[in-house]
């Protein structure tokens, strides 16, 4: 590997490592403390994992659609916040969709000299567009990623009434199931593998 592309990439990731500590201020907004309100890199990893998850499913079905592309589009969706912020949905929508190519300019600078640019570029306008099944996937994914951090904080079940609303975004009868089994406790974190082990 060139050095000058190695340390194109290195200045991305270490730029990326700011992530890690940006709160997402959309839970700073409903009351969460601090520590209850998870970071953009958190959000991100396990939005993209529960995406790639679900299309894979959809694949299995029969349903054309691409888990490698919904992974990497999970990844990125919100890697523009590293450079401009992350702005809570409310703030959002109040601003009647400033923010979007406010995000898309962070998008462009933060990959700006990468040979992947045009790509991640590409990945993160097709998720805000949410017209493609993978960005709509992605979008159901990242409803539930909040819906999961949000179940978790005693003073946020106010809030929760929000998640039982935006599955009309994505428009898949499954989202809205997610969203019902999660919320009524019917599904829970896996201890399958602590039983076998006391076992």
């Amino acid at each position: 590997m060139k050095v000058n592309d190695l340390k194109k990439i290195l200045k991305v990731f270490l730029t990326l490592q700011w992530a890690k500590e940006l709160p997402r201020q959309g839970f700073i907004a409903m009351g969460f403390k601090r520590n209850e309100a998870d970071s953009v890199a958190a959000h991100s990893f396990s939005t993209a994992l529960l995406a790639y998850f679900l299309a894979k499913n959809l694949q299995k079905e029969g349903i054309k659609i691409d888990p490698d592309k919904v992974l990497k589009m999970g990844l990125v969706h919100d890697i523009g916040e590293t450079i401009v912020g992350d702005v809570g949905t409310f703030v959002k929508g109040m601003a009647g969709g400033v923010f979007k190519d406010i995000e898309e300019e962070g998008v462009k600078a933060l990959v700006d000299g990468l040979d992947s640019r045009d790509e991640i570029i590409d990945l993160v306008s097709e998720y805000n567009d949410r017209e493609s099944l993978e960005a709509r996937v992605v979008k159901a994914a990242d409803n539930l990623d909040a819906l999961a951090q949000a179940k978790g904080v005693p003073g946020a079940s106010s809030a929760l009434k929000y998640f039982k609303e935006v599955f009309h975004i994505t428009k898949f009868d499954w989202h809205k199931k997610a969203v019902d089994l999660i919320l009524s406790g019917e599904v829970e974190p896996s201890r399958d593998w602590q039983d076998k082990k006391n076992a």
